[in-house]
């Protein structure tokens, strides 16, 4: 149990500082360069995925790893993985809605669809996040059981995402983050979430762009679209519930205890919401 809770503060200790050294260059460095976008992109991936990458795996070195197993999955459940990333889109818009709601302010910022965004999207984000968040921490934390794994890695995935893009994405990226890190442990393979986040990013963040420039009747067909998928979801999930199960919950009391008493969980929400309050005040 000691060990246990010493490898949960080493790791989410270590994913905190690798997002902090970013957040401190992007919100109070990065804007002041007078260089180009392009250029300060690219030394924002630098300062992410070289500087506080290494700072992640300087701070979990002494974390023991274990090589985890490769299995196969049935296509069905493939495909019951592939139809709840739309549940996880439904509660998103849904999330969004309620917010707008609330803070009666419509979001109007749109990422632009080069070529960079699309790579980023489909290919450099899926690869370079699921190695942190999937691979890196299935390597340390699989150990004290894949239950414990999944939970926290879905939840440092998804709490890092506030800073960047908002509340709602907290709730879809943590389902989504369940999600993968559940074809992680059955598979064993990165390359499965890999694939997934992939088109996570399409079905949920380019297709809809595309989509609203062209049309707002399009775009409501759309979500019709995505609710009837996310339906065909849930009818999957719960006809092939038993393939979703562990002996241990995931959401048992004694993870969810172990989760946020744990000192780095609480030093991550707190350096995550510090600069979600930064954002703010800065935009």
């Amino acid at each position: 149990m000691e060990n246990k809770a010493k490898d949960l503060k080493k790791v989410s200790f270590g994913i905190a500082i690798m997002f902090v050294v970013y957040w401190i260059y992007r919100f109070f460095i990065g804007k002041h360069l007078h260089i180009s976008d392009s250029l300060k992109s690219i030394i924002s991936t630098i300062v992410l995925y070289v500087v506080g990458l290494g700072l992640f795996v300087f701070i979990t070195k002494d974390v023991t790893e274990d090589k985890y197993k490769k299995e196969n999955l049935s296509t069905k459940t493939y495909l019951t993985c592939f139809f709840l990333q739309f549940c996880a889109l439904v509660v998103f818009i849904l999330a969004t809605g309620l917010l707008v709601n609330i803070t009666k302010t419509v979001p109007t910022e749109r990422d632009n669809l080069s070529f960079h965004m699309l790579f980023s999207l489909l290919v450099f984000a899926p690869v370079v996040e699921e190695l942190v968040f999937r691979h890196f921490l299935a390597s340390k934390l699989l150990k004290h059981g894949q239950p414990f794994y999944i939970l926290v890695s879905s939840f440092c995935f998804c709490i890092v995402h506030g800073v960047s893009l908002g509340i709602p994405s907290i709730i879809y990226t943590f389902l989504l983050g369940l999600n993968w890190s559940y074809l992680m442990v059955k598979t064993g393979n990165i390359l499965i979430p890999i694939i997934f986040h992939s088109l996570s990013n399409l079905f949920g963040g380019i297709l809809p762009q595309i989509i609203m420039s062209i049309s707002d009747q399009l775009f409501s067909i759309y979500v019709i679209l995505v609710i009837i998928l996310a339906i065909v979801g849930l009818i999957l999930f719960i006809r092939n519930k038993k393939d979703f199960t562990f002996e241990d919950k995931i959401f048992s009391q004694n993870n969810l205890k172990q989760l946020f008493t744990n000192k780095g969980i609480i030093f991550l929400i707190l350096a995550t919401i510090s600069f979600m309050l930064i954002k703010y005040l800065i935009n």
